[in-house]
C-alpha cells in the first residue's frame, strides 16, 4: 500500500492543488444541506467511538483532472491519513456523472485488508445514479457490517473467551455440589433424624487387646442411638 501510494503520488497531483480538510466531513460542493451534514458527522463519531476507525469524506462538484484513485492517495497523504487506522471515501462529480474512490490508513489495511474495496463496492451503485447523501449514509452501514468487533477477524479471539467463560461457571457448581455432599454427610453422621439435635458419642468397651470398640452415636434429647462397629 505504502509502494502504491508512493507511485501514485509521485506521478500524481501537486500538494499545492489539494484542498485541505474540513475535519473529517470536507463537503466542497455543498451536496448535503444542515440536517445531512449534522447527520454523516454523527455518523462519523459513531464509527470512531464503536469500531475505532477515523472516516474522512470529500464531496467536491469540480473534476479533479486527474483519474480519481491518484488524486484520493493524494488527498490521504497529503491529508496525513495515509498511515493511520484510518478510511478516506472521496465522491467527485464530472458533468452531470459521480466518481467514487475509498481508500484505507495502513493500520486499517493490516485490520480489514479488503475493508476499503467492501465499501466502494457496496455504494457504488448509490453514486452511479447519483444519489450521493444515501451513498454517505450506506457507507457506515457497510462499515457496521464489515469491521464490527463481532465479524470475522474477530472470531477466533471471541471464541476461547467463551469457553474460557463456560469452564469458569463450572468450577463454582461443582464446588458447590461438593460442599453440599459434605454437608449432607456430616449432617447424616452427626444430626439426629428423629428430632435434628447433634448427637453425642460415647464408645463401647472394649471387647479383647486387639479390638477396638464400638461407636455409639446417641441423642439425648429423644434417645435414637446408631452403633458403628469397631474393626479388629
Amino acid at each position: 500500500m505504502a509502494a502504491l501510494f508512493a507511485v501514485l503520488i509521485g506521478i500524481g497531483v501537486p500538494s499545492y492543488c489539494l484542498p485541505r480538510p474540513i475535519g473529517q466531513l470536507s463537503d466542497y460542493g455543498n451536496v448535503l444541506d444542515h440536517n445531512g451534514r449534522e447527520r454523516i458527522t454523527s455518523l462519523i463519531e459513531r464509527a470512531h467511538n464503536r469500531l475505532g476507525l477515523n472516516v474522512y469524506i470529500f464531496a467536491s462538484w469540480e473534476d479533479s483532472g486527474d483519474e480519481i484513485l491518484r488524486y484520493a492517495a493524494a488527498l490521504l497523504d497529503a491529508w496525513n491519513l495515509a498511515r493511520g487506522r484510518t478510511l478516506l471515501a472521496v465522491f467527485l462529480k464530472t458533468g452531470r456523472d459521480w466518481k467514487l474512490s475509498v481508500l484505507s490508513g495502513a493500520q486499517t489495511t493490516a485490520i480489514y485488508p479488503h475493508l476499503a474495496r467492501e465499501v466502494e463496492d457496496g455504494i457504488a451503485d448509490l453514486v452511479e445514479h447519483r444519489r450521493i447523501e444515501e451513498a454517505m449514509v450506506m457507507l457506515f452501514e457497510v462499515l457496521e457490517r464489515q469491521a464490527s468487533p463481532a465479524v470475522t477477524q474477530g472470531a477466533p479471539s471471541v471464541e476461547q473467551p467463551a469457553t474460557s467463560g463456560k469452564g469458569h461457571r463450572v468450577l463454582p457448581a461443582l464446588l458447590l455440589l461438593a460442599c453440599l455432599g459434605v454437608i449432607g454427610f456430616l449432617i447424616h453422621r452427626r444430626i439426629c433424624p428423629r428430632c435434628g439435635r447433634i448427637l453425642r458419642i460415647r464408645e463401647s468397651r472394649v471387647l479383647g487387646p486387639y479390638q477396638r470398640g464400638d461407636m455409639i452415636y446417641y441423642c439425648q434429647r429423644c434417645g435414637y442411638s446408631r452403633t458403628k462397629r469397631g474393626e479388629g
